[in-house]
Parts: C-alpha cells; sequence; structure tokens
C-alpha cells in the first residue's frame, strides 16, 4: 500500500477522492501479456502526486499513461477527476461512465462501494452542469464539427434526459466532420464558448459561435448558403458570341457566375455554323462548355452562280420548248390585186 502524503493546500472533496484512491489502487492480474504493472503503477503515483500539486493536466497524462499501460477502473476514475477540474465535462462524464463499466469485469478490476457512490454522484452533477445546442441545420447531410472534433452519440441515459437525438462534444480526438443528423437534434457541451462549423459540397461553410453557461439550452436553426457555379465557355474561334438563356454574356472566351440550375448556351459566329447545347450547372461547380465552331460552307444549291446559271438554262429551255411546240402560223391571204387574181402555188 502507497504512503500517502498530506496536501500542502486544503483541496476541493473530489480531489481528495482522487488522492486516496492511491491507497486502494492494486494492479490486476496478468490482464494482458504485452503489459507492465511495474511502470504502470509508477506512472499512477506521479499521477497522485501532481494531483496535490494541483497540476491536472500532468496528472491527467500520468493517469492516461498507466491507464494505457495496464487498464484500471480507478484510473479512469482519476482520468475523470482531472478532466472535471480542468472543466472539460463531458469528458470527465464519459470517463466516470467508463470507469463504473470497467469495475467489476474481472479479480481486482473493481472501484470500491464509496467510490463507486460516489462516480455517480459525479455523473449526475456533470449531467445538470452540462449545457445543450437544440440545432436545426439546413439543408439535410451537412457536415459539423464543434472547435474542430467530431461529435459522437451519447449514452442512452444522456439522451433520455435531454429527450430526442442527442450528440456529445468534446469527447473525441480533432479530426473530420461527420454527418448531422436530419431534422432537430441535441448537442450536449461543455459550458463555455464553441465554434460551430457546418460544411456541405456546393455550399459556402457556415460558422456560428455560441457562448452557454452551465445548464442551459440555447436553440439555433443554421443554413448553409448554396454556392453559384461558375460557367466557362470557350470556342475553337475567339470572338464568337455567347447567349446563356437568350442573353447576351459576351465573346469567347468568357467566364460568368450563376445559381445552379439548367442553362441553355448558344455560341455563334458570322460564318459559322451555330453551337447550340443545355447544361445542368450543380452548386459549386465549375463548369466548362466547349463550342467547336464548323466553317458555314453553302452546298451546290445555295451558292448565288449556281441559281445564275440555272436561270440561264431554263429560260433557254423555255425558248427552245417554245420553237419546237409552237404551231405553224397562218399565211395571210394574197392579194389578188385590182381584178381580183390570184396565183397559188401548187
Amino acid at each position: 500500500m502507497l504512503a500517502l502524503v498530506r496536501p500542502r493546500r486544503a483541496l476541493p472533496p473530489f480531489v481528495v477522492a482522487v488522492v486516496m484512491a492511491v491507497a486502494t489502487f492494486a494492479i490486476a492480474p496478468g490482464a494482458r501479456a504485452d503489459d507492465d504493472p511495474k511502470a504502470a503503477r509508477e506512472e499512477f503515483v506521479r499521477g497522485a502526486q501532481l494531483v496535490k500539486d494541483a497540476d491536472w493536466a500532468g496528472a491527467l497524462a500520468a493517469f492516461e499513461t498507466s491507464s494505457r499501460l495496464r487498464p484500471h477502473p480507478v484510473t479512469t476514475y482519476n482520468i475523470g477527476a482531472c478532466l472535471r477540474a480542468m472543466g472539460q465535462y463531458t469528458r470527465a462524464r464519459k470517463a466516470f461512465a467508463s470507469a463504473l463499466e470497467e469495475s467489476g469485469r474481472g479479480p481486482g478490476l473493481d472501484l470500491s462501494a464509496g467510490l463507486a457512490e460516489e462516480t455517480k454522484r459525479y455523473v449526475t452533477e456533470l449531467d445538470r452542469l452540462l449545457a445543450t445546442l437544440d440545432l436545426v441545420i439546413t439543408p439535410d447531410e451537412a457536415l459539423i464539427t464543434i472547435d474542430g472534433r467530431p461529435l459522437e452519440p451519447a449514452p442512452a441515459a444522456l439522451s433520455a434526459a435531454r429527450g430526442g437525438t442527442t450528440l456529445v462534444a468534446g469527447t473525441l480526438a480533432p479530426g473530420p466532420a461527420k454527418a448531422a443528423p436530419k431534422g432537430r437534434f441535441k448537442v450536449v457541451v461543455d459550458p463555455g464558448t464553441h465554434i460551430i462549423t457546418l460544411s456541405r459540397p456546393g455550399f459556402a461553410d457556415a460558422v456560428d459561435k455560441q457562448t452557454l453557461v452551465p445548464g442551459a439550452t440555447v436553440e439555433r436553426k443554421l443554413e448553409l448558403d448554396r454556392l453559384p457555379a461558375q460557367i466557362r465557355v470557350v470556342s475553337n474561334f475567339t470572338g464568337a458570341q455567347v447567349l446563356v438563356n437568350e442573353a447576351d454574356v459576351g465573346l469567347t472566351p468568357v467566364e460568368i457566375s450563376r445559381p445552379a440550375g439548367k442553362y441553355h448556351v448558344v455560341v455563334k459566329k458570322p460564318g459559322f455554323l451555330i453551337f447550340d447545347t443545355s447544361t445542368n450547372a450543380d452548386p459549386g461547380q465549375n463548369l466548362n462548355v466547349t463550342a467547336t465552331l464548323r466553317e458555314d460552307k453553302p452546298s451546290l444549291t445555295q451558292r448565288w452562280w449556281f441559281w445564275t446559271g440555272v436561270g440561264v438554262v431554263v429560260a433557254g429551255a423555255a425558248l427552245t420548248t417554245y420553237v419546237v411546240t409552237r404551231p405553224d402560223p397562218e399565211r395571210p391571204a394574197v392579194n389578188g390585186g385590182g381584178l381580183g387574181w390570184a396565183v397559188r402555188s401548187p
């Protein structure tokens, strides 16, 4: 059993509980083949000494190292006590709940009756201190982090107390955002100031700052703004006129910003066939439209000299037809002179 050193200054009751836990700590026999009981005990003792000096961050690091070398519910309890003293209530609650779950899982792996009751009391106390964000986020499928950390589902008891879908902030390591629940949901957070960050492809990131007092509930409706689409139109011949939904937007190459939606793009240039297409632009998309213009080469029947030649040919054909098909003209009557004589050819 470890000898206790009297604290240098008066400490709150929960601090004394941490120090007293040193006396009840016993290394569990053979939990793992690769653990290090001696090093685990040394770190545990070092953490207890740091608690006496109110060096909570140092004590926390020592207890966490001891737990990695050989887990024990008393060590987990001490981790929770350090976090509680540092004001990290969501992490402290998680540690206290874990200590209760770990207790009794094997020989020597238990909390004393008194320490177990103390742990339950801390969980209840923290549930009253934790603040709550009551959120509705538009659109669905937005990703959320609070203070740069993803959220995790709350324990069943905490969800039941808050009512509805409940997440917890601050208990996971910093990392990528996770999808927020659809509709209304709640997030349990430490009292203090927090930064809520929302993101979704095609939308501008939204950042919201909230300061909450212990036990408070704050309702927030957060909405992400759609990003416009960037439409760039180029052609194999520069200087072609571009019309988007019948509006002249300039000459190629040209880039315009438009809300997401369907667009009719027309590119035209004198002497070239018109390029015509329809396209869909998604929010935030960089959309490229390449117009391949082809020279307008008129067909034989479209050329002026063809029709002029055809006119001459048609006129000649009509004259020939007339000459060939016209009837012989009737010869005028022969004038017989004053005597009325007429000479007729045989």
